[in-house]
């Protein structure tokens, strides 16, 4: 696996600008930044219909804690199967280390209170960042660098695997403002750190050349 791109090191230090310029909206309660969640919400939180509502809400819970856990758990089965421990090492690192653990004590030390909204799915714990978006980005995005490689040699199929995987990243962050759970600049912190903590793993697991 070749190092890390220049350009990836270019977008990882802008997502971590935008965690910070995040976190320091939300701890110092910037009018920004709730415009911003504002403007957005006001975009995603449309009426649909029941079906498409359903659909969402499914969608939604997809990326709770228990199906993300056995996706995670059978990738992990897979990968020392095809002897890559490593890849099996970043995967379980990145989901059960820092989306699962890293994540709550991030929301405990912020402890930003969810929106007020009429919430269509029940959450707890706190806001900010999104479990769901970070997660979503550390377990997906895993297995686009992953699986990327392994596809290297057949660019079609690696360019519509790492699109239809980008595509769901956005969708799962996009639903949880729509079901009320969140707003916008949580999951806009969960999926810029997410892309941080993806790049940090990914080097420190390859920084002597070895593939994952």
């Amino acid at each position: 696996m070749p190092p890390i791109s220049k350009l990836r090191w270019r977008f990882t230090i802008a997502a971590s600008l935008i965690f910070l310029l995040d976190l320091i909206g939300v701890v110092y309660q910037q009018t920004w930044l709730h415009a911003f969640d504002r403007f957005v919400i006001g975009l995603v939180r449309q009426p649909l219909s029941h079906q498409l509502t359903q659909g969402i809400i499914a969608v939604t819970s997809s990326g709770n804690p228990q199906p993300v856990t056995w996706i995670t758990l059978i990738a992990i089965a897979g990968l020392v199967i095809a002897r890559r421990t490593r890849g099996a090492l970043f995967l379980g690192w990145n989901v059960l280390v820092w989306a699962g653990i890293g994540n709550s004590i991030i929301k405990h030390i912020v402890r930003r209170d969810r929106p007020t909204v009429d919430r269509l799915v029940a959450a707890s714990s706190y806001s900010f960042p999104s479990g769901h978006a970070i997660t979503a980005m550390l377990l997906w995005g895993t297995l686009i660098v992953l699986l990327g490689w392994t596809l290297r040699r057949h660019r079609c199929w690696r360019w519509l695997l790492i699109g239809v995987l980008s595509i769901w990243i956005v969708v799962i962050g996009l639903t949880r403002v729509y079901v009320g759970v969140h707003y916008p600049s949580d999951v806009v912190a969960g999926w810029s750190l997410g892309f941080v903590l993806l790049t940090v793993t990914q080097w420190y697991l390859t920084r002597f050349g070895d593939e994952l």
